[in-house]
């Protein structure tokens, strides 16, 4: 490894500048501190990139075993809820909403990274040394001081993006009853459903200045700026799907962490409606069994992949603040079985059942049934592998990581809920917001909850009055 003089501000902005004209992966904890997330990850001009899109998931899973195998590599990927449908064999029926194609996998293999390490304020660059010098001149060529860039969004004055959505409030409130008839009926016990918003975005307003001001106005810890081959993944994700860390010398078994939300309110504008709100959340029977129910589901899913008797919830409904919202995260943790590929992980946990909802299967047939949109990205997974011990030095730490796993060939995946997740394509913005509906919901309450997730990214689009004006 290599210390480069870089903060994380300067390192982002730099980032964004070269993917004017390179391909940039950029992963950002935001120095946001929530479930051990302390990395700015990210790679420029990967060795290889890959976009699939394939009928039998099989063949997709065994690509990914290979790719993220091979030695002295990362690779920075997203996965599409669609791609969940597959692995169901669920064949999803004709959209009206469905012009927006999105590839089943996105992998980009770096044999390089940038590292930023937020607790120790640290810059480095790992992997291939014979690139340290070309990246370091990269990126003191494309510097800037981070104060320009705050003062150039603050400063940007564009005008609105054109919002649409593919449910009316109407439609969405006739969905919900569905789907408590649904429930009634003892086909699921709660379901995700969810609304896609859509922008028309203005001339000025590009991908990478929605980054830079989501980042600035709602730091997350899996945020992301991913320039794919055609368009751009902007992500302002609070969810961990699953983290798993082994080595190639066992002494103890890889350990896999899922850490679910469930469980919303907004921010309120004092301290006062911030207390308040905060206790009626801690206090909600309802938001609570919707956290359990997922928890319990998540349980069954790495239950699958885990030695006999490991699974635990390490912590149960736990309060999290973020700068718009309030949320319940729970965080179950186990003890992965030996040979247990990444291939395994996907079939046994794939799509996260946060966003679908229980029991999976028969709630994903029945999300298939009443959106009226190919969820693409959104809900899906974003999500980055480090193996080998080129990128060990200053390798990512948990709380169950043991100090023993420094020895060895490293491997590390770490992959987050593609919620706050939008898809930049050409002058057109699009991602869901979607909340789980069980027997005692309102709808309109429940409504208003995707209004709320979708407010820190309709504000980033220039759109931030679109959701006061469906509510009235």
């Amino acid at each position: 490894m290599r210390e480069i003089k870089f903060s994380a501000d300067d390192l982002t902005d730099a980032l964004l500048e070269i993917s004017v004209e390179a391909q940039v992966c950029l992963l950002d904890s935001c120095g946001a501190g929530h479930l051990d997330s302390r990395l700015l990850i990210a790679g420029v001009n990967p060795v290889e990139t890959f976009q699939i899109t394939n009928e039998n998931p099989s063949d997709t899973l065994r690509f990914l075993d290979e790719k993220l195998s091979q030695p002295d590599s990362a690779c920075i990927f997203t996965v599409s809820y669609d791609f969940g449908l597959k692995l169901e064999n669920i064949k999803p029926r004709p959209k009206e909403f469905s012009n927006f194609p999105e590839p089943d996998v996105f992998l980009a293999r770096f044999d390089c990274l940038i590292l930023h390490d937020y607790r120790k304020n640290k810059t480095y660059l790992a992997g291939d040394e014979n690139k340290f010098d070309e990246l370091e001149k990269l990126f003191a060529d494309n510097s800037t001081n981070s104060i320009n860039s705050i003062n150039s969004i603050n400063s940007i004055n564009s005008t609105n993006s054109v919002i649409t959505s593919n449910f009316t409030k109407q439609n969405y409130i006739a969905a919900v009853e569905k789907i408590k008839e649904s429930i009634r009926r003892g086909d699921t016990y709660q379901t995700n459903l969810t609304q896609q918003i859509r922008a028309r975005l203005p001339e000025d307003l590009t991908a990478r200045e929605i980054f830079r001001r989501l980042r600035a106005n709602n730091p997350a810890p899996f945020a992301a700026f991913i320039k794919r081959n055609h368009d751009f993944v902007v992500s302002t994700s609070p969810e961990r799907f699953v983290q798993v860390q082994s080595s190639k010398f066992k002494v103890q078994s890889p350990i896999i962490s899922a850490s679910p939300i469930k469980g919303t309110r907004p921010r309120g504008k004092t301290s006062e409606e911030d207390s308040h709100l905060k206790n009626e959340l801690l206090a909600s029977a309802k938001d609570r069994a919707e956290n359990v129910m997922i928890v319990d589901l998540l349980r069954n899913d790495i239950g699958k992949i885990c030695e006999f008797g490991s699974v635990v919830v390490e912590k149960l409904c736990d309060l999290e603040t973020h700068p718009t919202l309030f949320h319940l995260v729970s965080t179950i943790n186990g003890n992965l079985r030996e040979n247990v590929k990444f291939s395994d992980i996907i079939r046994a946990a794939f799509p996260c059942g946060s966003i679908t909802g229980a029991p999976k299967t028969s709630t994903m047939r029945i999300i298939d049934d009443i959106e009226t949109a190919n969820r693409g990205l959104s809900m899906g997974a974003v999500g980055y592998s480090i193996n080998g011990s080129k990128f060990t030095a200053e390798s990512p730490k948990s709380k169950v990581q043991s100090p023993k796993f420094k020895r060895g060939i490293f491997h590390y995946f770490d992959m987050n809920v593609a919620i706050r997740t939008m898809v930049v394509r050409g002058r057109e913005a699009v991602f869901n917001v979607g909340g789980g509906i069980v027997i005692d919901s309102v709808a309109e309450d429940e409504y208003a909850e995707t209004l709320i997730k979708a407010r820190a990214l309709l504000n980033a689009l220039n759109a931030g009055d679109w959701a006061k004006n469906q509510l009235e």
